[in-house]
């Protein structure tokens, strides 16, 4: 079979993608072919490893014309044009392979905004001493997780250590972790009206673009914090920017976002100033990504490629009822 990887590697991913793909199929690097190279090897290509929608064209996919899988490095498969992939091609996402680095970050994100971390910092910083300007205690409060996959399951695991309930919905309404409530997601008010921390940690679907509006932030508790680390669609962007406007004791810890810069240097702003906010707490997009796990990153993504190849049963297909 014939592997072409679509994303700029590095030179010691290239290593790591060689020595583990090799003995199994014939690899090719986009960055390393010519114009007509790629255009005489794009017909014959079985798999390809792509890194997020900026390497995945269309131009690419048009004339892949013997692909049989797409395997994500991402956990998450929006940005796949389904509308234009025959059937026959599965779809498969690299979930899982970073859950630990984002549950991490979510817990960061929480004692920041539970602590006030940062309020204290800039005042400090400033040479204001404010004592009294209390955080909470996170011990007895309600976690709720919206999405109790990989990501969900380990910030359910660290919330049950800090002594929080836990009250998830997942779409099976089954858990597989100690939680004290779960449903699906018909039973997101209950979560949404109980819990002190809310979590999101769902993919991008036809089902959860904008699952978390106006209506749901309303039925939140004025003090609650807010961690978004699935997608920015999944949240109205208006809605939420006018709910932490007019609730300056609701805190919003954002890792995703609506837009996105299309170079370093250009502005990351939205369509709304969150950034004029005191209530929000931002990072652009590094939940999943640390040194020490790029690597086990990409050999699961690999490991599930080879397990196509052996015709074994890959991991985390994709639905793509889910988009279409």
């Amino acid at each position: 079979m014939r592997v072409l990887v679509t994303f700029k590697a590095r030179p010691e991913d290239k290593e790591i993608i060689t020595s583990i793909l090799s003995k199994h199929a014939e690899v090719h690097f986009i960055d390393e072919l010519s114009a007509e190279q790629l255009e005489r090897l794009l017909p014959e290509v079985d798999v390809i490893l792509t890194g997020s929608g900026l390497d995945l064209t269309q131009e690419i996919l048009r004339d892949t014309r013997n692909l049989k899988l797409i395997q994500t490095l991402s956990a998450g498969a929006d940005y796949i044009p389904f509308h234009s992939l025959p059937e026959k091609v599965l779809v498969c996402t690299n979930a899982g392979a970073n859950a630990i680095a984002v549950a991490e970050h979510v817990w960061a994100m929480i004692l920041a905004a539970a602590k006030k971390i940062i309020y204290h910092d800039q005042n400090m910083r400033k040479g204001i001493w404010k004592r009294r300007d209390y955080g909470f205690v996170l011990q007895n409060k309600t976690m709720g997780i919206i999405g109790l996959g990989n990501v969900g399951q380990s910030v359910a695991r660290i919330a049950k250590a800090f002594g929080m309930r836990v009250f998830a919905i997942n779409r099976s309404g089954v858990a597989d972790v100690n939680v004290d409530f779960i449903g699906t997601p018909d039973k997101l008010d209950i979560v949404l009206q109980n819990s002190d921390v809310v979590v999101v940690a769902v993919p991008l679907t036809k089902y959860t673009r904008g699952m978390i509006g106006k209506r749901e932030l309303n039925l939140m508790k004025s003090t609650a914090i807010l961690v978004n680390v699935s997608r920015g669609e999944v949240i109205d962007q208006k809605a939420l920017y006018e709910h932490l406007r007019d609730n300056p004791n609701f805190v919003a810890c954002l890792d995703v976002w609506w837009r996105y810069p299309s170079k370093d240097l250009e502005p990351a702003y939205q369509d709304y100033p969150f950034h004029e906010l005191p209530n929000v707490i931002m990072t652009p997009h590094i939940a999943g990504f640390a040194p020490e796990i790029r690597d086990r990153v990409l050999i699961a993504a690999l490991e599930n490629i080879i397990k196509y190849i052996r015709g074994e049963k890959p991991k985390n297909v994709v639905d793509r009822s889910d988009y279409l």
